[in-house]
């Protein structure tokens, strides 16, 4: 949990970062922040030095603190100027392949993994509710739990996406192998071999891989680290060329940690309905934002003529180890994706789904989030601050309002790929930008995990001192 004073420098920085508190202005002074929060001198003045850290506030001599008067540190840039269609290369799958075995290294502290420290889930709950259903079923490693997936699952699954805007019955769930497993599933019942697929850039190298293996064509259309992709240009690109599909992660997406807004969101869903493209929408995290608000999925908002499938799972919040994922769709597209499923992994690890549905059912993945969230938020916060006060001047870090992961663009010369290898030989792992695009444009990014274990502030004054190394 976020401590006292992370907690309400937190707030303030949101305040500052929405526009509430102006450049220029003075913020409470300490004694007034004191009176205000109940607190004492020494936590109001780590309050304002971690955001002087932040470079949100500065201490002005004899009248306190107020509002940076320059610009706030800007947000990663998008990094290439117009949509691009793209295609994979050999040398490409080969340093994805070497970033994966980074990632898997015991050995390298995990910046560049895309999960939450084990220590942020619930092992000894688990533990627990995993010893009662193998008492009270003690063949259950004997069953089969063939597709669609467990009745109970689907139905909470439904419930929680219902809760969100998107009024889903079990009969439109299908459980998975994760979310790869879903989001191929997704592509394949939509798509065939040659088709366009429009993506965001940057996104996850999962989306790029999944369309690649569908047999389909990427078409890269640059996205903003803190709003997502632009209706209009969506539009106008949707006019220019016969897009088949677009696979989208509106959600704080996978690296940027961009949000696309609720009217961005139907907007964007209108725009594909009118030009005929179907939506295959990655959610893995749409349940961890920092407020705790419900964030409908665009899923909500397609309507009966857009053709639309829902790719999630448990991974990220809940389960790493157990591959439960899913897959939401309407008739006749959830038929087909079982077709899909059936004729080729057929079934599901049936400790995992009995695991998943006790956690939904009995309220403990709820109880887990209350403690997760705030937990995220607390180590982001401290990410950001950590990177801004360690790496060279001139570095760019998003501010993600949910999940944990950071986009982070360095000054030139640095070389994001040269950083990665070269953090690798000092113990460390982290995910170069140029993974995250076909297109190119991305040398100068790296993509951080704002929820590793361990002594973050050491692993990244050692990052920041490399990347200040390459930059001399």
């Amino acid at each position: 949990m976020a401590s006292r004073y992370e907690a309400i420098a937190q707030r303030l920085a949101r305040s500052i970062q929405d526009g509430v508190l102006k450049p220029g202005e003075r913020v409470p002074s300490l004694r007034a922040l004191c009176e205000r929060e109940g607190i004492s001198l020494m936590t109001a003045l780590a309050v304002y030095r971690r955001l002087e850290a932040l470079r949100l506030v500065e201490a002005v001599p004899r009248s306190g603190y107020r509002v940076c008067a320059g610009e706030q540190p800007e947000l990663a840039r998008p990094p290439i100027a117009r949509p691009r269609v793209v295609a994979p290369s050999a040398e490409r799958a080969a340093l994805v392949q070497s970033v994966l075995q980074a990632i898997d290294d015991p050995g390298l502290f995990p910046l560049g993994l895309g999960c939450p420290a084990p220590e942020l889930y619930p092992l000894a709950a688990l533990r627990r509710v995993t010893a009662r259903l193998l008492a009270e079923r003690p063949a259950l490693w004997a069953e089969y739990s063939i597709a669609p997936g467990s009745l109970e699952l689907r139905r909470q699954i439904a419930a929680r996406l219902c809760a969100r805007g998107h009024r889903v019955g079990p009969h439109e769930v299908l459980i998975t192998s994760g979310a790869a497993e879903a989001l191929s599933l997704g592509l394949r019942c939509l798509i065939q071999p040659g088709d366009l697929v429009l993506v965001e850039c940057p996104t996850y190298f999962g989306v790029l891989d999944a369309v690649r293996g569908a047999g389909a064509r990427v078409l890269e259309l640059p996205g903003d680290a803190e709003h997502g992709i632009d209706p209009a240009r969506l539009d106008a690109l949707c006019r220019k060329q016969r897009v088949r599909a677009a696979a989208l992660i509106p959600s704080f997406a996978n690296p940027t940690g961009s949000l696309l807004s609720e009217a961005r969101k139907r907007e964007c869903a209108a725009i594909l309905r009118k030009h005929q493209v179907a939506l295959v929408e990655d959610d893995l995290y749409g349940e961890l934002a920092f407020d705790r608000r419900a964030v409908p999925p665009m899923a909500a908002f397609a309507a009966e003529s857009l053709p639309c499938v829902l790719a999630s799972s448990l991974s990220k919040t809940l389960l790493p180890g157990a591959r439960i994922g899913f897959l939401v769709a309407r008739s006749p597209i959830i038929e087909r994706a079982l077709a899909l499923k059936q004729s080729t992994t057929l079934a599901n690890n049936t400790l995992a789904e009995h695991l998943a549905r006790e956690c939904l059912q009995s309220g403990l993945f709820d109880r887990h989030l209350r403690k997760l969230i705030p937990a995220m938020e607390h180590n982001v916060s401290r990410m950001q601050s950590a990177v801004l006060r360690h790496f060279p001047v001139g570095t760019r870090v998003s501010r993600p309002r949910g999940g944990y992961l950071l986009w982070v663009e360095l000054p030139a010369p640095c070389d994001g790929l040269a950083l990665f290898h070269t953090a690798r030989e000092h113990g460390i792992s982290i995910a170069p930008g140029c993974i995250f695009t076909l297109a190119g444009g991305l040398d100068r990014f790296i993509r951080l995990n704002g929820a590793a274990p361990g002594d973050l502030e050491h692993a990244l004054q050692t990052l920041g001192k490399l990347a200040a190394a390459a930059t001399c």
